[in-house]
């Protein structure tokens, strides 16, 4: 594994009031108001328990429930401030925002924290927390966020070599100076984000790096890397992959099983092995900087992963990023990254999902299709797959004219019905007890679907919204309080509960109540009756809590 540098020779810009002693930062003064030296609310985490994963807030837990800006927000105060205006007026709890290895070193050793800041008071002023997307040595398989003096100094930081021996404007995965570099600067935000956070936490966690990998090349074919590609497999990863053979991705057992357990990467993985070849470094790069980030402050932290895309070859995709073909390396060499989270661009969304939700890794969504058919994806986040997170990318193309108001719309109406919801969804996670709704799946369900609630009944769901992907569609949840109490949320169906027992007859009717929870109190708004008996979700995201007789 590589090792973590010592921070050293650290400067700052004039008045951000930070100097060095022994080799670690010491904070003398603070710009934000609101630091204080200790706090009664924990750091957030990543709990396991079994197989069973939860993020936990000021101890409870807590489901993102967000938006990613665009790629060049943070750089301008009014656009960042328009888009977080976007994300509370949906009634999200989570921004996710980049921070610029460019923008808070401009020049080595010298660091303006004045972005992170910026972000931290606005999110607060919006009672929103923040997910920081650190724009390192990768963002998309590529090194354009590095700064200028890692740009100009090719010998010193050196590039990944194409198969012709073309220079790349990839920072090389074996370019110790850049990950030390990395590895610094990183760090050094870390320790200013707990200095200025660590009593309100507003950070939730970090992302690090933006889908890592290589872009354009499957692998690095400098003479160094050569050697290496031709050399041995490392013993810890053929001994990883042996321990845990029995929950390996469908891709790398399929490899595994037929391969020798030893020997060069070719002979081991064979048509995988330059992808395995990057992952292995690219994720033990990663790795570093993480595990040097944690050590100053210790928020949870998650690797995006462009995915692949259809019948190609890695490079199309960023090589060694973390996709199904090489999940288990990075699991490998990567142990101080708690999520390797899926960036699900694609409408077989559960597909997807279903090869990130494993006994080792929970279901994070940091970027999804800021389009209507993707909304409906809220639902099944965090109630089929027990995710702990699910964000849309470039929310803020309403505000800037790139998208239609309607979709906004859309999200604001399915945000506003989740939102006082999480805690409940939270609380029956893992439970079976979770029914998400979503309209189009599959063969018919684009009209009618039908759901085993408990032990004695089903739902009935008859779509009443026309199915458009372009346009949006019906999609909701039924949560199983009790054998006879649900709550139904969600917009665009309705739903008749019929006994599975007995003579064939629907269930009767105790109660119907429009209203939302408040923790786990319910606060009924409207008993409808009469005309309005009947549990249906109109065209507007609406909460029932339906009662039926036992």
């Amino acid at each position: 594994m590589l090792t973590r540098p010592r921070l050293q020779n650290l400067q700052l810009l004039p008045g951000k009031m930070v100097r060095l002693a022994c080799g670690v930062l010491t904070l003398i003064a603070l710009p934000l108001a609101s630091y204080a030296q200790s706090t009664s609310k924990p750091i957030p985490s990543i709990e396991k328990q079994g197989e069973h994963f939860r993020l936990l807030v000021d101890g409870s837990p807590y489901l993102m429930l967000g938006g990613q800006l665009h790629n060049s927000d943070t750089s301008n105060a009014d656009d960042l401030n328009k888009a977080l205006d976007v994300l509370a007026g949906w009634h999200a709890n989570t921004a996710e925002v980049p921070i610029y290895w460019e923008a808070i070193e401009p020049k080595q050793g010298q660091f303006d924290f004045s972005s992170v800041d910026l972000a931290i008071q606005a999110a607060r002023k919006r009672e929103l927390h923040l997910v920081f997307l650190w724009f390192g040595t990768w963002k998309n398989g590529e090194s354009h966020y590095v700064p200028e003096w890692v740009k100009r100094d090719k010998q010193k930081f050196t590039r990944v070599q194409g198969s012709r021996g073309e220079e790349t404007e990839i920072i090389s995965p074996l370019c110790r100076a850049a990950m030390e570099a990395d590895t610094h600067a990183f760090s050094a935000l870390m320790q200013h984000i707990k200095s200025v956070d660590e009593a309100q936490r507003t950070v939730l966690m970090m992302q690090v790096e933006n889908e890592p990998g290589l872009f354009g090349t499957d692998r690095d074919y400098s003479e160094a890397s050569n050697h290496l590609f031709d050399g041995p497999v490392p013993k810890e990863l053929l001994s990883f992959l042996e321990s845990h053979r029995q929950q390996l991705s469908a891709a790398m057992a399929a490899v595994w099983n037929q391969s020798p357990k030893s020997g060069s990467w070719k002979q081991v993985f064979g048509e995988l092995a330059p992808e395995a070849f990057s992952g292995w470094l690219v994720s033990n790069y990663v790795n570093t900087v993480a595990t040097a980030g944690k050590h100053e402050y210790p928020l949870p932290m998650y690797v995006n992963v462009w995915l692949i895309e259809g019948v190609e070859r890695p490079g199309r995709w960023p090589s060694g990023g973390a996709t199904v073909n090489v999940l288990d390396i990075w699991k490998a060499a990567a142990p101080g990254i708690d999520i390797l989270a899926p960036d699900i661009y694609y409408p077989k969304f559960y597909d997807v999902a279903a090869q990130y939700t494993r006994p080792d890794n929970p279901l994070l969504v940091p970027e999804t299709n800021f389009n209507p058919y993707f909304v409906a994806f809220a639902y099944t986040t965090f109630g089929h797959f027990n995710g702990i997170g699910f964000s849309p990318f470039g929310i803020d193309d309403v505000q800037k004219g790139g998208a239609p108001a309607a979709i906004g719309s859309l999200f604001e109406d399915a945000y506003g019905v989740l939102r006082p919801m999480l805690p409940l969804i939270a609380r029956y996670q893992y439970t079976g007890k979770l029914h998400p709704i979503l309209q189009g799946l599959a063969n018919g369900e684009d009209w009618k679907e039908s759901i085993r609630v408990g032990d004695r009944l089903a739902a009935n769901i008859d779509f009443t919204a026309t199915f458009d992907p372009a346009k949006g569609r019906a999609c909701g949840m039924i949560i199983e309080l009790a054998p006879d109490d649900f709550v139904v949320m969600g917009t665009g169906f309705d739903v008749t509960f019929r006994e599975m027992e007995g003579p064939l007859r629907d269930a009767q009717l105790i109660s119907i109540e429009e209203g939302t929870f408040q923790g786990d109190h319910w606060m009924p708004s409207r008993r409808l009756n009469g005309d309005e008996r009947h549990v249906s979700l109109p065209d507007k995201s609406t909460i029932l809590r339906v009662r039926v007789a036992r």
